[in-house]
């Protein structure tokens, strides 16, 4: 199994000479089993560069499918959307896999981020590629060929967020973005996730510090991801969902705080190549 992280940041895109060594998009992370199956986990800004690379390959050729794990649909985590490539081009298949939402359908919630109001292409029936989109119950385990997928609810103030937990090649992936825990600590449900995960993918949005005047948006101080981790014994932790106020050199002052904290290894997640699990 290989990792990618195409888009780190939450919140919004951050452009500027002082967010190029983690990256500026917002979060999209691509798995690739050595058979060469990939899934990816949500849709934000940072799957407009991995399409650009899926071109040079099937997807190119209009023989390309592609399950996409989406944890919500706040706009961070589906922005990309729109500007995907392999999207335009007849033969691909997209799967979305995503959270059932209270109030409107998730098909037509991605159908408005289309809608002529914001978007030239007027709906996702415009796009060239097939596209389904299926709701998912947490606690379930997910269709998606080659990889064992299950997933679970995350607090997240008002929304429903998936937790997911990602398996192939005898390798464990546990993604819990997005997630405030209660007073009382981690959830069950989280650390089912992450359970012996030899990687885990953590929000950690917030210095401690800084979470003392921002509980309550939905997001994790480090001492969460830490928590998690210790608890549910992970191989490594990724720092992950990077506030999009936070440079280079305060992420890294943020992680060289963290590894005092623990004896578990642990990085802050950076754009940039794939790397084996």
């Amino acid at each position: 199994m290989k990792l990618r992280f195409w888009g780190v940041r939450g919140s919004f895109a951050t452009p500027g000479p002082h967010y190029l060594r983690y990256g500026g998009n917002t979060p999209a992370v691509e798995i690739v089993s050595d058979a060469g199956r990939r899934v990816l986990i949500d849709l934000g800004t940072g799957i407009t560069e991995l399409g650009k690379q899926l071109m040079a390959g099937e997807f190119g050729e209009g023989r390309g499918t592609l399950p996409v794990l989406l944890t919500h649909t706040h706009l961070d985590h589906i922005q990309g959307l729109p500007f995907f490539t392999p999207l335009f081009i007849r033969g691909n298949s997209i799967r979305i896999l995503g959270p059932e939402l209270l109030g409107e359908p998730l098909d037509q919630v991605l159908q408005n981020q289309l809608n002529g109001h914001y978007s030239p292409l007027y709906g996702l029936e415009n796009l060239a590629a097939g596209v389904a989109i299926d709701t998912v119950q947490p606690g379930s385990s997910l269709p998606v060929e080659g990889f064992e997928v299950t997933a679970a609810e995350l607090p997240h103030g008002g929304m429903t967020v998936l937790g997911l937990r990602i398996s192939v090649d005898g390798k464990t992936v546990a993604f819990l973005s997005d997630v405030e825990y209660p007073i009382a600590g981690p959830t069950p449900a989280a650390l089912a996730l992450a359970s012996g995960a030899d990687l885990l993918i953590h929000d950690a949005m917030f210095s401690d510090a800084e979470y003392a005047s921002r509980a309550g948006w939905g997001h994790s101080p480090v001492s969460s991801a830490i928590a998690v981790a210790e608890r549910a014994g992970v191989g490594r932790l990724a720092l992950f969902h990077h506030s999009p106020d936070s440079t280079d050199a305060e992420i890294d002052t943020i992680v060289a705080g963290a590894r005092r904290r623990t004896s578990i290894p642990l990085f802050a997640a950076a754009e940039g190549p794939a790397f084996p699990i």
